[in-house]
């Protein structure tokens, strides 16, 4: 059979409408490590990583379905002592980000496909403050974000920060089934109207 590859960025709502317009994968490749290409899409992959903090409670590092990735909040912790890097706000956002490229790095993707972060302060005061630090850290990538101010976060931190990253894949379909109905209910519509 004949199979050409289509290049797609997706969200998961067009991701499920995608999947169920399309004909069936078919690959002698083993596709363990892609994050779409795997036994299902739709399956939930835990990622963990020892170069990241381990959870403080249970959840996991971040998860992974239908090419997206949910990274947990990242606190300033050490990954190799468990300790809390807790000197200032700008140290504490630095460890957040080295953690999250360790979850990111994991999971087979880089901080340039983080689509949206959410940031938690304790005191919005710290806003420029980690403002700073946050603009480094993505540079010209301009992800989605909210900033709140919470009255506590675990282990005493003043700042933590969680995200979605989208992955950027490669889909496998068949030429002549797919394509060919994309052009028949072309023509289904033009005559119709």
């Amino acid at each position: 059979e004949h199979y050409d590859c289509l290049r797609i960025v997706a969200t998961p709502p067009a991701l499920d409408e995608l999947h169920h317009r399309l004909p069936p994968i078919a690959s002698s490749q083993n596709n363990d490590n892609n994050p779409i290409m795997s036994s299902s899409n739709n399956e939930i992959k835990e990622i963990k990583t020892d170069n990241a903090p381990a959870p403080v409670g249970p959840y996991s590092q971040a998860v992974q379905v239908a090419g997206t990735l949910y990274c947990s909040g990242q606190i300033a912790l050490d990954p190799t002592t468990g300790d809390m890097i807790n000197d200032n706000v700008q140290d504490e956002t630095r460890q957040i980000f080295v953690n999250m490229d360790a979850v990111l790095k994991e999971a087979g993707t880089t901080k340039d496909r983080i689509v949206r972060c959410t940031v938690f302060l304790v005191d919005l005061n710290d806003f420029g403050l980690v403002n700073e630090i946050y603009a480094e850290y993505f540079g010209d990538v301009k992800p989605s974000r909210s900033c709140v101010q919470v009255s506590a976060l675990p282990k005493g931190a003043k700042v933590e920060i969680d995200c979605i990253a989208v992955f950027e894949f490669m889909m496998m379909m068949r030429k002549n089934e797919f394509m060919t109905k994309q052009i028949d209910d072309t023509r289904i519509d033009e005559r119709d109207s």
